[in-house]
């Protein structure tokens, strides 16, 4: 390959491939080959070249001799994935080797060629191959490895690797990462934002744009190879969180009317969350059928949140002038309407003889719900009435000390019962209805627990269920059984209901603590202390907190009922 070299064509490579300083190839070295000559050299070599001296091509320092490794794995790869081959088990055992080695050099593909020509025929075909390495699972955990990666190149690989997947008619690889690329660029930016810079310095826009092009050229494959209208489903739900470039790319091929009401599609920006892979992303809305059947709450938390979301928000705004609640207030009662309007699980759902219909089903129930609500919101609500409670017990006769009896053993029961990371995150709801500063947000806290954000909010709503179920069973004047040490809690707070809150700090400290992620929480509260000068949810030791049972009760029971 040094024989071939041509200094002229270097120069030009070198431009073209961008390695100036701040460049996304900076430093990048050219023996100035064009692609076929290197491959005339891959075909010459690539049958008796051995698999142990690849990564000494793939450490070269010339670009074009990295690419001539990449392309001998290629051929090597496509040898033991034919049809006659690709059930053996030497070929099996053969195509695993590849891949580990093409995983363990991956960052040597250190520019869009070297990945491109390579990554969707050994990666994205290994995907639709048996392999001794693991199931769909581990091929997904190596793929959102890339996908985080912070090496631009790794990232561009999770995505490009479907390529081959679409062509294959299998379009749930390109949307999966398709989902979380969007989503990290617009927590790239968000951060900038709230760094207060205007925008992203050259370097970054050149990368961010790499990786936006890949995605967008990745969407309009999978639209040509598998279904157009997917990719219109796609668009719908993300076009308005796209950046420019990446909906430009992902529309090439569609009519041009269509092409310039896409780009119509007013952006919007949204605050700085981590993204990762979420484990529904690139599943067709009407898979999502049998999972919700079997009770799967994640399933549906996801349509709602995520897939549906922009759908659901446009026919929220028909109507939200009519609500008392926010929008995302307004998806988790629907979600509560759903689970227990007396069809759980969804049994109007077994009769839809089209799984594809699925979609235009929940959409239809959404709007009709806001109808339902916004009618019912023209009469104030009043909790505590009888009307508006599956209690027995009309709670706005309860005497003060009756409230502050099932409070307290609410409490002690509840912090009986729960698991270490529920019952912190009980007492961080008591302390949030408590506290007039504002809490450390949702999606924080689930990073701070290892949670995603939709197993936190997931978790939350079968806490409420099961504190509106004790609470219940206290009007109905049955005792829970608590033991000894949950028994003194109880009558500590009854006999200290005022300074409720500080008890509550002290039982949330305490809770932190049995935590294994309680590293964590406390770096989380400590950097708020930092940032504003106060740690959520502490209370003033100069003014003991007051407790009102009248506003706590009021609060209290709307919290478990919406």
């Amino acid at each position: 390959m040094e024989s071939l070299r041509n200094d002229a064509q270097r120069r030009i490579l070198m431009g073209f491939f961008k390695t100036g300083p701040g460049e996304y190839g900076e430093g990048d070295e050219f023996l100035g080959l064009k692609v076929p000559q290197t491959r005339e050299v891959v075909r010459l070599v690539w049958k008796d070249f051995p698999l142990n001296e690849i990564p000494e091509l793939l450490m070269c320092r010339w670009h074009e001799v990295r690419l001539c490794g990449l392309l001998i794995l290629v051929y090597k790869f496509e040898k033991l994935a034919t049809k006659r081959l690709e059930n053996t088990t030497e070929a099996i055992r053969g195509r695993d080797e590849i891949v580990n080695l093409y995983l363990q050099y991956a960052e040597q593909a250190n520019n869009w060629d070297l990945v491109d020509l390579s990554v969707h025929k050994i990666l994205g075909h290994w995907l639709l191959l048996p392999s001794n390495l693991g199931d769909r699972d581990y091929k997904i955990k190596v793929l959102d490895d890339l996908a985080q990666s912070p090496c631009l190149w790794k990232q561009r690989m999770s995505i490009v690797c479907s390529w081959k997947t679409s062509q294959q008619g299998d379009p749930t690889w390109c949307l999966r990462y398709a989902e979380f690329h969007i989503h990290d660029l617009m927590h790239k930016a968000a951060i900038k934002r709230e760094q207060g810079q205007a925008s992203l310095s050259l370097a970054e826009r050149e990368q961010a744009r790499l990786l936006a092009k890949a995605v967008g050229w990745m969407l309009r494959e999978m639209g040509k190879r598998v279904s157009e209208d997917l990719l219109r489903d796609f668009l719908r739900q993300h076009a308005h969180e796209m950046p420019r470039t990446m909906l430009r790319y992902a529309i090439e091929k569609l009519p041009a009317p269509e092409r310039q009401y896409w780009m119509a599609v007013p952006q919007t920006f949204t605050p700085a969350t981590k993204s990762r892979p979420n484990r529904f992303a690139g599943i067709p809305v009407s898979q999502f059928v049998d999972m919700i059947l079997k009770g799967d709450d994640e399933a549906m938390y996801y349509i709602l949140h995520n897939r549906l979301s922009h759908q659901l928000r446009e026919r929220y705004e028909a109507y939200q002038y009519h609500l008392y609640d926010y929008f995302e207030d307004i998806i988790d009662d629907f979600f509560l309407y759903l689970r227990e309007n007396g069809r759980y699980p969804y049994e109007s759902l077994k009769r839809l003889k089209n799984k594809d219909s699925f979609k235009s089903w929940l959409l239809n129930t959404f709007r009709n719900y806001l109808s339902n609500r916004a009618e019912a919101e023209e009469t104030p609500l009043n909790i505590c009435s009888s009307e508006n409670s599956t209690d027995n017990t009309d709670a706005s006769e309860l005497s003060y000390e009756q409230k502050i009896t099932i409070i307290s053993h609410l409490i002690a029961y509840a912090h009986q019962v729960f698991f270490p990371r529920v019952r912190f995150i009980f007492l961080r709801s008591l302390l949030t209805l408590l506290n007039k500063k504002r809490a450390v947000p949702d999606k924080e806290m689930a990073e701070a627990l290892d949670m995603t954000p939709l197993s936190y909010r997931v978790a939350v709503y079968r806490m409420k269920q099961n504190i509106t179920m004790f609470r219940q069973r206290l009007l109905k004047g049955e005792k829970l059984r608590l033991d000894a040490e949950h028994i003194i809690m109880g009558e500590q707070i009854n006999d200290d209901f005022e300074h409720l809150y500080p008890t509550l700090f002290r039982l949330y400290i305490q809770c932190i603590d049995t935590l294994k992620t309680s590293t964590a929480v406390k770096n989380l509260r400590q950097q708020y202390l930092e940032e504003r000068g106060f740690a959520v949810h502490e209370p003033s030791p100069d003014s003991p907190t007051k407790i009102s049972i009248h506003t706590f009760w009021e609060k209290f029971n709307r919290w478990i009922i919406t």
